[in-house]
């Protein structure tokens, strides 16, 4: 059997400070109204449609003694539309238990539940371009391991469950997936660094299809200047099939590659990243991805922040053959007004092409207030 779903992301060489495990619980209330055309990238709804929604958001980081943190997230969310498409309720749960036993040995254990729009959800698939209406549920359980034998080697090991479940879909079905992961990096100079990596993925749908993956990868990263970084990794994928009642499919070995690159002077941050990888989604299992995001923050001033960002992904479409695709542009300016209050609006544009050649788009405009409590 052979292995991938997703690429490891690079570990940090460098731990968290401690004042970043200090910081105190908060919470924050939004309401945000949006307006616009066919948010749901359907066949037949051309009229302008609105929304409001309201939402509650917390955050922790628990002490428990010197070598042990827990960090705990969770939002709930409750939308409703002028016409069509009623209400939804969405939002997330995680928590993660870090511990450090000591300069060279570390753990995290995390566990996940998010209940979103395929098009909205923060860990996005290719599931918005096949069915974007329906919600899906999303359950991770995720154990790391690092290992550090001496300042210039990383020994990372990972173990990972995950399952996606979408709520009344016609196209989309429950799919369970099982990794395991191993990376080895070495520091090579202050500013760069080196390493190989492997991950082995096994999924099987409520269908009863199986889907596994596998990679093997070399990756660099260095800083190219002071503001200037990258990170580049290249290697073989292969994904193998089994279905009821027909012959397996073992497809070939296909090249495998990720690329980073941000700039990041004082007040602003620029990232260019693309990816060509199997990838988990609840169509067709394990599916071979491409994906190219962009990402935009500028500090305008003191309260003010500009966010803009952009993704474009697709797949090939197992029944009829055509690359399923979606494209989502969004724009964000944040004003903060004092401690407590922040006032946002924005703007986003989708684009999807589902399992036929037939094209959709949308666009939303959107403003709302935070609430943060306490001030700080």
């Amino acid at each position: 059997m052979f292995l991938l779903a997703t690429v490891p992301t690079t570990l940090a060489l460098v731990p968290a400070s401690p004042a970043a495990q200090e910081q105190p619980p908060r919470i924050e209330f939004d309401m945000t109204v949006l307006s616009g055309r066919n948010p749901f990238l359907t066949t037949d709804d051309r009229a302008m449609t609105s929304a409001a929604e309201v939402s509650a958001r917390g955050e922790a980081a628990l002490p428990v003694d010197a070598r042990t943190t827990i960090d705990l997230d969770g939002k709930l969310a409750y939308r409703r539309y002028s016409r069509r498409y009623g209400s939804f309720v969405t939002g997330h749960a995680r928590g993660a238990l870090d511990y450090r036993g000591s300069e060279r040995i570390a753990l995290r254990t995390e566990a996940s539940f998010e209940r979103q729009l395929p098009l909205e959800g923060s860990n996005s698939t290719i599931d918005a371009a096949i069915d974007p209406i329906s919600l899906q549920d999303r359950i991770e359980l995720k154990q790391d391991i690092r290992w550090r034998p001496d300042p210039y080697l990383t020994i990372t090991g990972e173990a990972a469950w995950s399952r996606l479940a979408p709520r009344g879909s016609m196209l989309l079905i429950r799919t369970d997936a099982t990794s395991f992961g191993l990376s080895v990096e070495r520091r090579i100079s202050p500013s760069s660094w080196v390493g190989l990596s492997g991950m082995a993925t096994f999924s099987k749908s409520a269908n009863r299809s199986e889907a596994d993956s596998g990679i093997v990868m070399l990756k660099m990263g260095t800083r190219l200047a002071r503001n200037l970084s990258t990170q580049v990794e290249a290697g073989l994928s292969r994904i193998e099939r089994r279905e009821p009642a027909r012959p397996n499919d073992n497809g070939p070995a296909q090249l495998t590659a990720t690329m980073s690159l941000c700039y990041d002077p004082r007040r602003l941050r620029m990232c260019l990243s693309g990816r060509i990888s199997p990838s988990v989604t609840s169509f067709g299992g394990i599916q071979r991805e491409k994906v190219l995001t962009a990402t935009f923050d500028f500090q305008t001033g003191e309260r003010g922040m500009l966010r803009a960002s952009g993704e474009y992904r697709s797949v090939p479409s197992p029944i009829f053959g055509s690359d399923a695709k979606i494209t989502r542009l969004s724009t964000t300016y944040e004003h903060r007004l004092d401690s407590r209050f922040r006032l946002h609006v924005g703007a986003d544009y989708d684009r999807r092409t589902g399992m036929s050649s037939q094209t959709q788009s949308s666009w939303t405009i959107r403003a709302g207030v935070t609430i943060r409590i306490p001030s700080r």
